[in-house]
């Protein structure tokens, strides 16, 4: 089985008999054998505010920390995106905002971000999760905030059965591929990042997650919406948000005519007529340490 348009020679996903081709792998090809901690809190407290909340340190890591260090191989980028944005003036004006992109406030309170996603079908609300994916969620609002995903679509439809497990079934729509196409190697605009897996966020209906290509640090820009549980996808895909309103409109998207996609593995299919991301606008609050999951879980 493949997920995300790649080849089977290639496949990442699980389901019909098999597991991940990053499962399959991992310890052998796994460039990245120090997997972030996601469990512990380390807390900061700086002299003179002992009342200041205590951050994790990985919500404040750099771009450099963040980003796999070299590109893929004979990875060519592309001039502009679909919408017809320059490619390299996005991948700029990401890197700028990406210090400015903040999980807490200058006090020191953390921030709840909301996604609201407006399409030709209606509107999508994720409530972003950097308790789960710090940088996966600082790089999906300086993209946002860059106007990144403004006038592009929704690239793929995926719907699988599991050949050895009866009922069993992958369902979930992909955006944000920056050609709009949901080829292979096409989801990024210049940078790819680490992996933050974490095997205690269950994919249920509405996570959100990134798409990676056979590499697990090669998620950038595309992310995916699960329609259903997903539990292969567990702790081998990076989860940073959950759709908290919309998730009608995201089966809508789901039921749109298809046909399949050329070279892709049969699962992979690509919309006849894709619906469009009109526009990504933020909401944020601040929220109390305790609240983050409290917040995720409110309309």
């Amino acid at each position: 089985m493949a997920v995300c348009g790649i080849p089977r020679s290639r496949a990442m996903a699980p389901l019909a008999g098999a597991v991940l081709l990053t499962v399959a792998t991992l310890g052998g090809c796994n460039r990245h054998d120090d997997k972030p901690d996601l469990t512990g809190v380390v807390p900061t407290v700086p002299d003179g505010k002992e009342n200041k909340e205590a951050v994790d340190p990985r919500w404040q890591q750099s771009w450099a920390d963040a980003t796999r260090k070299e590109p893929l191989a004979d990875w060519d980028p592309p001039v502009t995106t679909l919408s017809g944005k320059s490619v390299g003036k996005v991948y700029t004006e990401v890197r700028k905002l990406w210090d400015s992109s903040r999980l807490t406030s200058e006090d020191g309170k953390r921030l709840a971000h909301k996604a609201v996603l407006e399409t030709d079908l209606g509107t999508v609300e994720i409530t972003l999760r950097p308790d789960w994916a710090p940088n996966h969620v600082r790089n999906f609002l300086s993209l946002i905030r860059a106007g990144y995903y403004d006038g592009l679509v929704f690239e793929r439809i995926h719907k699988e059965q599991s050949d050895t497990q009866p009922g069993e079934k992958l369902e979930m729509v992909e955006g944000g591929c920056p050609l709009g196409t949901g080829d292979f190697g096409s989801g990024s605009i210049g940078y790819w990042l680490k992996p933050e897996f974490n095997a205690q966020v269950a994919h249920e209906a509405g996570t959100v997650g990134a798409l990676h290509e056979e590499e697990e640090d090669t998620a950038a820009c595309r992310f995916y919406i699960t329609l259903g549980k997903a539990p292969l996808l567990d702790g081998h895909f990076t989860a940073f948000g959950k759709v908290t309103q919309g998730l009608d409109v995201a089966r809508k998207i789901f039921e749109q005519p298809v046909q399949q996609a050329e070279g892709a593995a049969e699962g992979s299919l690509k919309p006849v007529k894709p619906v469009v991301i009109k526009k990504v606008t933020l909401v944020t609050t601040e929220v109390e340490a305790g609240d983050m999951a409290k917040a995720a879980a409110q309309p």
